[in-house]
């Protein structure tokens, strides 16, 4: 199946950033994330993988602060463990 972030956002009720019309119809962790995926950053163990994933949208806690650019479109979400 085909999603586009922004339909996954309405889903979560989460707040796309970035392009909303990307297509994701794959699930990866964020560190092997390629185009088309989904990530979820709930670690911050793992935040230095956000600025390198390729995967096409990633979920993230509402207060989220990014530190450098990033090429991913970001879903903001109360709780990005739970979704």
């Amino acid at each position: 199946m085909e999603f586009t972030v922004n339909q996954i956002a309405a889903m979560l009720q989460g707040r796309v950033e970035g392009d909303g019309e990307r297509v994701v119809n794959q699930v990866a962790k964020i560190e092997s994330g390629k185009a088309s995926a989904i990530s979820f950053l709930a670690n911050l163990k793992y935040e230095q993988h956000i600025y390198t994933t390729d995967s096409s949208a990633v979920i993230v806690n509402e207060d989220f602060e990014a530190k450098q650019a990033l090429k991913t479109t970001l879903i903001r979400v109360k709780d990005s463990y739970t979704g």
